[in-house]
């Protein structure tokens, strides 16, 4: 297969015989000045259909953590019926890397709708649970139980949405909301956010799910309400962007924003802008 860039000495995007693009991952087979050409023995993993700006992550994280990552997205797509995105191995990846770069440092987060996301996606917990179990063993660390319910929700969020009309309308809606926070950002902050990073696309999937759980009327349940207060002291500014994010929240949907809901925004704002300015 012909190489058309190189991510790093192992990882590449080439292009097959079929003339479709795909990520290919291998060792050595990125070096600089190798061949132009790669073959399918030396490929130890393809990734067809990725978005560009989760290549990013080939850089950040442990090779060892994205092919765990790779393998439980097959077993997810093996069980689950519906369409999973093409960049789930990926966002399995950064979330299972942040975890385990927690559990190692000792710091434990309470995740949010723990028990809910147990009863509501049984496929994806059991998932997960095993995902657990191999992170344990294969990383040499212990994970609390709570963490299963991240990485279920990560397999959940990667479902491909439904192209129905309403759908559809309701996206647009959330994008043009998204849209507005963006500019918010940038006129109270002074930055100009990089709307094609990794870190906006984290932004921006947060903040379509807490639109979504603002309409189901299904907040946030956890303890990290209390870190508002410090927060806010902390960044002024970015409280300031959290405070006209939610009054437009509370112009469209008649709703409020809970003080947990504005902790998870202004942590997501505050890399946004870490980003941005860098």
């Amino acid at each position: 297969m012909k190489i058309l860039k190189r991510i790093n000495n192992n990882t590449v995007i080439c292009v097959n015989a079929k003339g479709r693009e795909l990520v290919a991952i291998g060792r050595g087979i990125g070096f600089p000045n190798g061949p132009d050409e790669v073959t399918l023995d030396k490929i130890e993993r393809t990734f067809y259909g990725v978005d560009s700006r989760y290549l990013a992550l080939l850089d950040e994280i442990d090779p060892q953590v994205m092919e765990f990552s790779a393998q439980i997205a097959d077993i997810a797509r093996s069980n689950i019926s519906r369409e999973l995105s093409a960049n789930l191995p990926f966002t399995m990846a950064d979330h299972i890397s942040f975890a385990i770069k927690r559990c190692r440092e000792h710091m434990f987060v309470q995740m949010p709708l723990s028990y809910d996301v147990q009863q509501m996606y049984p496929i994806e917990y059991k998932i997960a649970k095993f995902a657990i179990e191999g992170i344990n063993r294969g990383f040499n660390v212990k994970m609390p139980r709570g963490e299963a319910s991240g990485i279920a929700l990560c397999i959940v969020n990667s479902v491909v949405a439904s192209s129905s009309k309403a759908k559809s309308n309701t996206v647009r809606k959330d994008e043009v909301m998204l849209e507005s926070f963006t500019k918010i950002i940038e006129s109270e902050l002074g930055v100009c956010v990089d709307r094609d990073g990794f870190d906006f696309c984290r932004y921006a999937t947060h903040v379509r799910y807490l639109l979504e759980r603002v309409q189901t009327g299904e907040p946030l349940n956890t303890e990290n309400g209390a870190l508002y207060g410090p927060l806010c002291e902390q960044h002024p500014d970015v409280a300031v962007c959290v405070d006209r994010m939610a009054a437009l929240i509370e112009e469209r949907f008649d709703a409020g924003l809970a003080d947990e809901e504005k902790v998870y925004l202004m942590l997501h704002v505050n890399r946004v802008c870490a980003g941005s300015r860098s």
